[in-house]
């Protein structure tokens, strides 16, 4: 007979209700902290951590600590925004819209390819020793694997977007082993992990050279990039070799590759709508972080100046000093060509922070439901909320709790991704 029937039930912890709610990001932090947790891909659902639940409660607690499926503090806590878009974007320390001066760098990345140029300035030009970021899995190529590069071939043969989970908080131990700086690369959500874990562990702390990020509207799971190679016709996923999303202009296209050299594209518009309606996590639409507020530097697409050409042009955001100082000392070295922009800029081009006015109706809808939310100090999202009237508040709640319902977001994603199997 089990302890709960007994009358006496062990009590769950935090982290358990994080996984069981959906609410984990799979960024990888359980991997960093616990040798005994493995990063899986559910094809249906994301990058998952296998091992948890009977992690030690100590062990359990640190990873909680760090969490972003538990919490994630705005940076800019203490620091009022002066009007609507700075609301939206968040604290900057300057804004530029730019490329990659290299020519293959800028075409063949993603919206300019700020953030390889920037990466591969810091190996070539400030000593920093290594880059974790994500690439393509070879094996599978419609998912993903953290990858370690060290220099700008390693950089560019792993840039432009995947729109696929990944986990590179789970390499962060390269980091730490290293004897000089390094750049980490992830999505928000990540970059959230690692700015918690650097508080408690100096050596980490010390060789972050620099933490990159770029606008992120959300992680499809893998099954929906079958999905798209599928429409293709590409039905037997063993037969492809290579998936790239975008890239090679701007915004580029989807584009499959199989063994048999047959090769099928969509545009950028079609494949992403596909893969944004049916196969985003939930905590990514409970996400009110989609620029990287943490990192030092994030960058994406500057689509307000799309009708320019298809070479591609990005935002750029400082979000620390050293954030500011590194993109400057970058484009002096002739690695970036910029010129100074705003926070309404970047409203006017991406609307994804759209998003952050709607955050607050939708935890709450996931609170009635009895279902754990993250928390998001310094984010000012009841302020944000205001702007869309209490008509759309209301809908954006109804809805919320509609889909909540409809989809079972009670039950295990196990026993959604067991049926969609």
């Amino acid at each position: 007979m089990s302890m709960r029937a007994m009358g006496s039930q062990v009590p769950e912890h935090p982290l358990d209700r994080v996984l069981d709610g959906r609410m984990c990001a799979g960024c990888g932090a359980c991997a960093y902290l616990a040798d005994e947790v493995e990063m899986v891909d559910l094809p249906h659902i994301g990058r998952r951590p296998v091992g948890v639940r009977a992690l030690p409660i100590m062990v359990k607690d640190q990873i909680y600590s760090v969490c972003p499926g538990a919490a994630v503090r705005s940076p800019g806590e203490k620091v009022a925004p002066s009007n609507s878009a700075e609301l939206l974007v968040g604290p900057v320390k300057e804004v530029w819209e730019g490329w990659a001066s290299d020519a293959e760098t800028r075409r063949g990345a993603s919206s300019g390819g700020i953030i390889s140029a920037l990466a591969t300035y810091c190996v070539e030009q400030l000593g920093m020793r290594l880059v974790v970021h994500t690439g393509m899995e070879k094996a599978e190529p419609w998912t993903n694997s953290t990858v370690v590069s060290s220099d700008r071939a390693g950089i560019l043969g792993n840039s432009g977007s995947r729109y696929a989970p990944s986990s590179p908080v789970e390499a962060l131990r390269e980091i730490e082993a290293s004897d000089r700086p390094c750049v980490f690369i992830g999505k928000p959500c990540d970059v959230a992990a690692v700015r918690e874990l650097r508080r408690t562990r100096p050596q980490l702390d010390r060789n972050l050279g620099l933490v990159l990020s770029f606008f992120c509207a959300g992680t499809p799971a893998s099954a929906g990039t079958l999905h798209v190679a599928e429409h293709l016709g590409f039905h037997d996923p063993s037969s492809i070799e290579s998936i790239k999303y975008r890239g090679d202009g701007w915004p580029g296209r989807f584009r499959v590759r199989d063994s048999a050299g047959e090769h099928g594209s969509l545009s950028y518009e079609e494949s992403w709508g596909m893969l944004a309606r049916q196969h985003r996590q939930l905590r990514c639409h409970m996400c009110p972080d989609g620029l990287g507020e943490l990192s030092d530097i994030t960058g994406g697409d500057a689509w307000h100046r799309k009708a320019e050409g298809g070479d591609g042009v990005s935002l750029v955001l400082a979000r620390t000093e050293l954030g500011r100082r590194t993109v400057l000392q970058a484009e002096a070295a002739g690695y970036l060509t910029l010129a100074p922009s705003d926070v309404q800029k970047v409203v006017d081009a991406q609307g994804l922070v759209a998003r952050r006015e709607l955050i607050t109706p939708r935890l709450a809808a996931l609170r009635l439901m009895g279902l754990p939310v993250p928390s998001y100090p310094g984010f000012r999202l009841w302020r944000a909320s205001l702007s869309i009237g209490p008509l759309k508040f209301v809908r954006e709640f109804l809805g919320t709790l509609s889909r909540a319902v409809m989809r079972g977001y009670r039950r295990p994603e196990q026993e959604e991704e067991k049926e969609a199997q």
